[in-house]
């Protein structure tokens, strides 16, 4: 719980819209089964079974921690905000069987500790004389459970807000400067050229909300929403690249989608960026009439 209520705070500081989508549902999802598990380790009093139970409950956080942000938060979203459902894409993402198993390694440990400790500190309590001893074991698991979660935010949960963030501080920083002069090297650092096409937009209050990541969790894009208008942020590696003004209610997905045209020996963190309608006819052609003699000559010369 620890993972998806510091996120929502997060989230609620910087701005983000329904910043507690994730936590609702992790919330009716991980108290019930951690106080059912430990129910069940404590009657059964088997340290074997308690390290089943909450072992089965490592699984179950993991599957959170990698499904809620990637399956669960886009559904949702699609679902409340239709209007923004045009340039929601939530890519698969590469290597889903190492978030697996970096998820299962830390919660895991840290579950199987609780399953291996709960009946032990149990006995102890309850041989306490003291007041606060019967409270001891919930304190310490709870504690080993809030490690978990901690662990469960560095792993993934945190580059899903990342951009969030991002453009929050850089909208920000816009509305500080606006107006004042700021030399060339200054702008470039903070970036403030990426919201130069917001103008005076970034006066106004803002809401954002993520809407896209790429399969290798690099490119991202943010809806940001004034009074009456909506731009789409680009972010590669959480660094702000640029917006545009969009209008999702009156256009459709193929006006305002960054075009997804790939290009050969581009990189994928930017084939966004760059699109083939960037460039003239007639380099175009060029390289098609050099790409037919290429084949016709012979392999000696290729």
């Amino acid at each position: 719980m620890i993972a998806w209520g510091l996120d929502a705070i997060v989230l609620a500081r910087y701005h983000a819209s329904l910043p507690f989508i994730k936590f609702v549902p992790a919330l009716f999802i991980c108290v019930p089964s951690a106080i059912l598990a430990g129910y069940l380790t404590a009657k059964f009093e088997s340290s074997i079974l308690g390290l089943i139970i909450w072992g089965c409950l490592a699984v179950l956080y993991s599957f959170l921690v990698i499904n809620l942000p990637t399956k669960f938060y886009p559904w949702c979203l699609d679902k409340i905000r239709p209007e923004i459902t045009p340039v929601l894409h939530f890519e698969e993402l590469i290597g889903l069987g190492g978030y697996w198993f970096y998820c299962l390694f830390a919660i895991g440990i840290t579950c199987l500790l609780c399953g291996f400790l709960e009946n032990v500190l149990l006995d102890q309590g309850l041989a306490s004389s003291s007041l606060l001893g019967p409270q001891m074991p919930f304190v310490i698991c709870a504690l080993i459970m809030m490690l978990s979660g901690l662990f469960g935010d560095l792993l993934l949960i945190r580059d899903f807000r990342k951009p969030i963030v991002a453009y929050d501080q850089l909208l920000k920083i816009a509305e500080t400067n606006y107006g004042h002069d700021v030399d060339a090297e200054t702008r470039r650092n903070l970036r403030l050229g990426t919201v130069d096409v917001l103008g005076e937009l970034v006066l106004q209050p803002h809401t954002l909300t993520l809407v896209e990541v790429d399969r290798y969790l690099t490119l991202t894009k943010v809806i940001v929403e004034f009074d009456g208008h909506t731009a789409l942020c680009q972010a590669v590696q959480s660094k702000p690249t640029f917006c545009q003004l969009i209008d999702p209610i009156q256009q459709g997905k193929v006006l305002f989608h960054f075009k997804r045209e790939k290009l050969t020996k581009v990189d994928s963190a930017i084939d966004d960026i760059i699109d083939l309608n960037d460039f003239p006819a007639s380099l175009i052609k060029t390289n098609r009439i050099l790409s037919q003699v290429r084949t016709r000559m012979p392999k000696k010369f290729n």
